[in-house]
């Protein structure tokens, strides 16, 4: 585990923290649940892809 804390706070990083910075640092843009994990389907997953879509951004999730 590093000692350098991503989180804004510099709080110590959860497993969740870490998988969530990771991702990020990653270039992942999509949307990410409350453990850090990437949400690529569902409901909620589908309405921000389409958000995304119409402000022209390149959706890749």
């Amino acid at each position: 585990m590093s000692l350098r804390s991503r989180n804004w706070d510099r709080s110590p990083e959860t497993e969740g923290d870490r998988r969530f910075h990771d991702l990020r640092d990653s270039g992942y843009t999509g949307p990410i649940d409350q453990d850090g994990n990437p949400v690529t389907s569902g409901r909620d997953a589908d309405i921000l892809r389409r958000m995304a879509e119409e402000r022209g951004e390149t959706v890749d999730w």
